[in-house]
């Protein structure tokens, strides 16, 4: 992936310091650019979508599979360097 945006560099922190290692989007960005910012990252593998269950906060909600979050990958941490 290119350079990592500031606000993706901020999804991706805060995922890492959660003990779930869920995101839970800036409430300080707009609706369309946090679901743009974490669809790029979704697509380069940084995070993954989930059924959301315990404390996972819910990214959207799925008419097939309900309710669903996001989640830091092994990649995605690797690219802010932080380590397990």
């Amino acid at each position: 992936m290119s350079r990592l945006t500031d606000t993706q560099l901020v999804i991706l922190s805060a995922a890492s310091q959660r003990d779930d290692s869920g995101v839970e989007l800036p409430a300080n960005v707009k609706d369309e650019a946090a679901r743009k910012a974490a669809d790029k990252l979704i697509r380069a593998g940084l995070l993954a979508e989930v059924r959301a269950a315990g404390s996972l906060p819910v990214w959207r909600c799925d008419d097939r599979n309900g309710p669903m979050a996001l989640r830091i990958t092994k990649n995605g941490i690797e690219a802010i360097d932080v380590e397990d």
